[in-house]
């Protein structure tokens, strides 16, 4: 009985998920500084205002949030439509918290430029105030009442500089690869975007520029060549799009499938 019990269950498992009815947990989204940079650019964009202790409240079609409230905001967002929720995630309170808990940070030199790292959604920090940097030498911040969102260059400021980065403990940072912000793309390596280059990944090579936008690509030597021979192939003898797609549809369950789920089935059925 207790077999034949979990031969059913099994199959209305197989079964709900073969048809969509039944979906595999969602893992919770992962934060990231790409993701913290985004989220204050756009707040930015939308003019949130400026209040102590709020996190991204909506009032009368406004959001509000103060400096550190900015980034529990995206910590915390649960939708458009909606208030953010203080309990997704926890934080520190304040931004001197948020720096005590950092194990990753650094003293900004405004005589070296490479003192800050090339990397989005670091932590912008001055005693009593945060940010965000968002690259490209620009950080953004929820400043005070009456002056609201705020993005500025981090080196040149006349006022008001930032002493202090740090990456905050609950996002998760670029090392290697390629990401997206505000619709351009970038190319990380050990930690920071690379500039003023070019790199040859895969079988393309991309032209970076001094912001660290990727400005173009074109394929590798060794590609063209590759491609140059694909395309000089007999006509009859490449395989179409149309073909291609037909054969995958009209593929056959195999025997061996077939066998195993009548196997399977075959307990349930007596």
């Amino acid at each position: 009985m207790q077999k034949l019990l979990a031969a059913c269950a099994a199959f209305a498992f197989c079964l709900l998920t073969i048809t969509g009815l039944c979906e595999p947990a969602q893992a919770a989204e992962v934060k990231t500084g790409v993701g913290l940079s985004e989220h204050v650019l756009k707040a930015h964009t939308e003019n949130w205002k400026y209040s102590y202790g709020s996190y991204g409240q909506l009032r009368n079609g406004s959001r509000y949030t103060d400096c550190s409230g900015l980034i529990k905001s995206y910590l915390w967002w649960t939708g458009e439509k909606t208030n953010p929720n203080s309990s997704l995630m926890q934080v520190p309170g304040t931004g001197s918290g948020m720096l005590s808990s950092a194990k990753t940070k650094g003293t900004i030199n405004y005589s070296n430029w490479s003192s800050l790292p090339r990397t989005h959604g670091l932590i912008l920090f001055q005693p009593g105030h945060v940010g965000v940097y968002v690259g490209n030498n620009v950080g953004i911040d929820n400043r005070d009442v009456g002056y609201n969102m705020k993005k500025e260059p981090v080196f040149g400021r006349a006022k008001n500089k930032w002493t202090t980065w740090f990456k905050l403990s609950q996002l998760s940072y670029p090392t290697t690869g390629f990401v997206t912000y505000d619709g351009n793309e970038y190319y990380y390596e050990n930690g920071e975007y690379a500039i003023k280059t070019t790199r040859t990944i895969g079988d393309k090579i991309y032209t970076i520029g001094a912001d660290g936008i990727i400005t173009g690509s074109a394929l590798t030597p060794a590609a063209q060549a590759l491609q140059a021979a694909a395309l000089a192939q007999p006509t009859e003898n490449k395989p179409t799009t149309a073909a291609v797609q037909q054969t995958v549809a009209g593929d056959p369950i195999p025997d061996d499938v077939m066998q195993a789920a009548e196997a399977f089935l075959a307990p349930v059925q007596k």
